[in-house]
C-alpha cells in the first residue's frame, strides 16, 4: 500500500506501517500542483491542516485512492460527500486528542482569568509590586458555557467542575447530559456565562455563529474561548467588541485565517491570549492520533474498514 503523508506520525505509528511494508510518500513542496503530483498513484492520503484542501481536482488525480485519513477531526478540508461518492472511505481521529484540546481551553479560561497576558509583559519588563493591582477573577462559582457538548465540550466540562465551575450547555443535538444544565436557546447561554468556550465542527451551521449580535448578549466581564475552529467566530466583529469593551477578554487557539499576519489586530490586546493553534498537539495527543491514522491505514490495507468511518 502507498499512502501519502506529508508530516510524520509517532515513531510508534511510522513502525506499524513500516513493518507492514507500507510505502510513505512524502511532501515534495506547499502548492497544489506539488499535492497533485505526490497523490497520483497513492491509495491513501493522511490529512493535516493545510493550505491544500483535499478537493474533487485532488480526489480525481488520485486514480488509485481507497482512504482518506485525517489526523485530528475537523473535516472541511476535505470534500467527504465527493469522496464518499466514488467510494473512498473516509475517517478521522475524534477521541486521540480530545483531553489535549480540552486541558488547552481550560488552560485559555485561567490565563484570561489572571490577566496573564500582561501580568507576564510587566514582569518581564521589570515591575513586581505594579502587578498586584491587576484584576484577576475565580473560576469557583463562575458559570461556564460550553457551545458544543462533544467529545472535547463533556471534558472541558468535567475539568470545570474539578475547580466548582457552574456548567451550563448549548446543543441542538444534546437534550441531557449528567451534572450538566442544558440551555435551549443559545442567546441564554450567553448572557449567563462568565466564560463562554466553542466546541463545535466547522459547518455551514456553525461558520459565522459567534458575530456582533452573539458578542453583545455577552456580559462586558465575560470571556470568550475558541479552541475549535476560526471560522466560527466573525473576527471583525470579535476585534470590534474588545475595542467598545463589550467583553472582558478572549482566549484564542483558532483563527479566520492562519497562520496570523504580523499586523492582526487580536494581537494588540493586553486581555487577548493567543496560542498557535496547537491545542491537540501534547506529546502524548500525537502518539494516540498517529496511532489512530495508522490503524486506519492498516485497516483497509487488510481488507476493512477504519475505527472511525464517516458515514
Amino acid at each position: 500500500m502507498k499512502v501519502y503523508n506529508p508530516k510524520p506520525l509517532a515513531a510508534v505509528a511510522e513502525k506499524m506501517l513500516k513493518d507492514a511494508g507500507v510505502e510513505i510518500v512524502g511532501s515534495s513542496g506547499p502548492s497544489k500542483e506539488d499535492l497533485l503530483r505526490d497523490v497520483a498513484d497513492v491509495d491513501a492520503i493522511v490529512v493535516w491542516l493545510s493550505p491544500n484542501k483535499i478537493d474533487k481536482e485532488v480526489i480525481d488525480t488520485a486514480k488509485n485512492l481507497k482512504l482518506i485519513s485525517r489526523f485530528g477531526v475537523g473535516m472541511e478540508i476535505v470534500d467527504v460527500p465527493y469522496a464518499q461518492s466514488k467510494g473512498i472511505m473516509v475517517c478521522n481521529t475524534p477521541t486521540s486528542n480530545a483531553n489535549a484540546v480540552a486541558e488547552h481551553a481550560m488552560y485559555l479560561i485561567m490565563a484570561c482569568a489572571r490577566n496573564s497576558r500582561i501580568v507576564d509583559k510587566k514582569i518581564h519588563s521589570g515591575e513586581f509590586n505594579s502587578i498586584k493591582k491587576i484584576s484577576a477573577v475565580e473560576l469557583e462559582n463562575s458559570t461556564l458555557g460550553i457551545i458544543g457538548l462533544g467529545n472535547i465540550g463533556k471534558k472541558v466540562a468535567k475539568k470545570a467542575k474539578g475547580f466548582d465551575m457552574n456548567v451550563i450547555a448549548w446543543d441542538p443535538f444534546v437534550k441531557e447530559a449528567d451534572g450538566i444544565e442544558m440551555i435551549e436557546k443559545l442567546d441564554e447561554l450567553l448572557e449567563r456565562s462568565d466564560f463562554v468556550t466553542l466546541h463545535t465542527p466547522e459547518t455551514k451551521q456553525t461558520i459565522g455563529m459567534i458575530g456582533a449580535e452573539e458578542l453583545r448578549k455577552m456580559k462586558n466581564s465575560a470571556f470568550l474561548i475558541n479552541a475549535a475552529r476560526g471560522a466560527i467566530v466573525q473576527q471583525d466583529a470579535l476585534v470590534a467588541a474588545l475595542r467598545a469593551g463589550e467583553i472582558a477578554g478572549a482566549g484564542l487557539d483558532v483563527y479566520a485565517s492562519e497562520p496570523l499576519a504580523a499586523d492582526e489586530p487580536l494581537l494588540t490586546f493586553d486581555n487577548v491570549i493567543c496560542t498557535p493553534h496547537y491545542a491537540g498537539f501534547t506529546n502524548g495527543a500525537i502518539v494516540k492520533t498517529g496511532v489512530d491514522v495508522a490503524e486506519s491505514i492498516l485497516a483497509v490495507m487488510n481488507g476493512g474498514t477504519p475505527k472511525y468511518l464517516l458515514k
